[in-house]
């Protein structure tokens, strides 16, 4: 399996890529992907990767095949050293939460997506734990692939993605997206985002 991603480490520092990067364990994956979809396979020199071969790619759009309702995981998640401390559907706890007993119970986050936000950033409060299994549309060979994200902005797609989903399989167009405007206050605003646009039946 290999893992499709939306940004990079530079250094310690997270940066959005505005073309799609893998990451695989193995070196003929990553060799097809590069000619599928440009880039060329770089080693990384961490001995210990458990990805080491990485490819970023000159596609913003990638074909898949998603196969099943439940290729989709999405959830609310506030992490400690230790692991998940927190795991939820924005009302009640799920399956994943470290207090089994609590699952179905009310998790206490706020209803509007503003204030979890507010709390995800000041560290008290969840934020989107989101991931997709899913084939490459022109390489189905190669095996299944994971996306995993925290965009808040898919957050608001996740209703109509589901809905399409219950034709599965389906094809769909996993896209990052540029998002350009500017506030009230004058202030320009730029960012990357996933999207996952569900296609029709495969």
């Amino acid at each position: 399996m290999g893992k499709l991603k939306g940004g990079k480490l530079v250094g310690r520092r997270p940066v959005a890529l505005s073309e799609w990067r893998f990451v695989s364990d193995d070196e003929d994956v990553a060799e097809r992907v590069s000619a599928l979809f440009g880039g060329r396979v770089v080693v990384s020199p961490d001995d210990e990767a458990r990805d080491p071969f990485d490819v970023e790619t000159t596609t913003a759009a990638v074909e898949v095949v998603i196969e099943s309702a439940d290729a989709l995981r999405s959830r609310m998640a506030l992490y400690g050293q230790a692991g998940p401390i927190h795991v939820c559907d924005g009302a009640y706890y799920v399956t994943g939460h470290p207090a089994e007993d609590k699952v179905g119970q009310a998790c206490g986050c706020p209803r509007s997506l503003a204030d979890r936000k507010a709390d995800s950033k000041a560290g008290t409060g969840p934020r989107p734990d989101i991931s997709l299994k899913f084939r490459l549309a022109d390489a189905p060979d190669l095996g299944y692939f994971l996306f995993t994200t925290g965009s808040w902005s898919l957050v608001n797609d996740l209703a109509e993605i589901e809905r399409g989903l219950e034709a599965a399989p389906v094809r769909a167009v996993l896209r990052l997206e540029l998002v350009e405007y500017t506030t009230k206050k004058g202030r320009e605003v730029s960012y990357t985002r996933p999207v996952i646009e569900i296609k029709g039946t495969a």
